[in-house]
């Protein structure tokens, strides 16, 4: 009987993790949630909801959380490879780049055909900046079949090797796979802007809005409209990706950018202090902080920021401009 009752909350549990996988295909996250718990409590000891839930937490930025249900997932059934492959995901964003990896290679030896794991593995070695092994991953991944997000991680690394053309290809790819991603749309518009054609790029980012693609593409065209001198449509943008991302270094950077570029220089400070405080030594916040300072006539706090954004060449430029006015300065006295 004891059997029976453990082999029935074992069908009911999996029954319940297909049902929140469905859930979670469609966007349903918290009904998925609700499944997955009940599956837990049910079998504690059946890894596939341990690792699903995992997977959304890990979404939802609950990286401790989601490494410790993978973790416990891959110890209750060291068969299965979705478990140490989902690890490896979540090492990856929590910047462990090095576990990451060790922990793909293992799913890849318990399943030697995961395309899952290899462009997993593509985008731990993309953020190594190991970029021929990036390409072999994402290749074999796409081989394998997973191609939308593969296709993604190769699109990216020619867009920084300035392969643009190809780059344009691998994202149109990527969207033929799935058309609901939104990334690719954001990336295409990215690709545009490097070749300066700017009525392409603003055209891919209001379908990367479209598609829900978060605060970026708002960000992104934000920042067009802001070199446009389309200010009122670019602070729109902004506000918008601030509302997503109010956190993010770059939304502020680029919502600074804007003000700064509108004369609203206590309106920028107020950004560019937002991304320092998320990114300390942003050169870029730096540098501009830098610029703010030096048009309030504080020259000594100018000449602070820009020593801090030093790597960047328009810091070294602001920077001598502190210093001449500084001369002249003491000259008149």
């Amino acid at each position: 009987m004891q059997g029976d009752f453990h082999s029935n909350n074992i069908k009911h549990a999996c029954e319940l993790n297909s049902l929140a996988c469905k859930h979670i295909a469609d966007r349903n996250l918290e009904s998925a949630k609700e499944k997955l718990n009940q599956a837990i409590q049910l079998a504690p000891n059946f890894a596939a909801p341990h690792t699903s839930l995992g997977v959304l937490l890990c979404w939802e930025g609950e990286l401790d959380k989601a490494i410790n249900l993978h973790r416990k997932a891959r110890n209750l059934d060291k068969k299965l490879s979705a478990p140490p492959t989902n690890l490896g995901v979540a090492y990856a964003w929590q910047g462990q780049h090095d576990d990451a990896i060790k922990s793909l290679k293992f799913a890849l030896q318990l399943n030697p055909n995961s395309s899952e794991a290899y462009t997993s593995l593509g985008f731990a070695y993309i953020c190594q900046g190991h970029l021929d092994a990036a390409i072999a991953s994402s290749k074999e991944a796409i081989r394998l079949g997973d191609s939308s997000e593969a296709y993604l991680n190769l699109g990216l690394i020619y867009t920084w090797q300035g392969i643009l053309d190809e780059a344009i290809e691998l994202y149109q790819k990527a969207i033929k796979t799935d058309p609901t991603l939104s990334e690719p749309y954001n990336n295409i518009g990215l690709v545009y802007l490097f070749q300066s054609d700017i009525d392409k790029a603003i055209t891919a980012f209001k379908t990367a809005i479209e598609h829900n693609g978060g605060e970026e593409p708002h960000a992104n065209l934000g920042l067009v409209y802001s070199w446009q001198g389309r200010h009122d449509e670019a602070i729109s943008r902004h506000n918008e990706a601030y509302k997503m991302a109010p956190d993010s270094t770059e939304v502020q950077i680029n919502f600074g950018f804007t003000y700064l570029c509108m004369g609203k220089l206590n309106e920028a400070k107020e950004m560019f202090e937002g991304a320092l405080r998320s990114a300390p030594n942003s050169a870029e916040a730096n540098t501009n902080m830098g610029v703010i300072h030096f048009h309030q006539s504080r020259l000594g706090e100018a000449i602070t920021f820009y020593k801090k954004s030093a790597d960047l060449a328009e810091a070294h430029n602001n920077l001598g401009i502190v210093y001449y006015q500084e001369g002249k300065k003491m000259k008149q006295l």
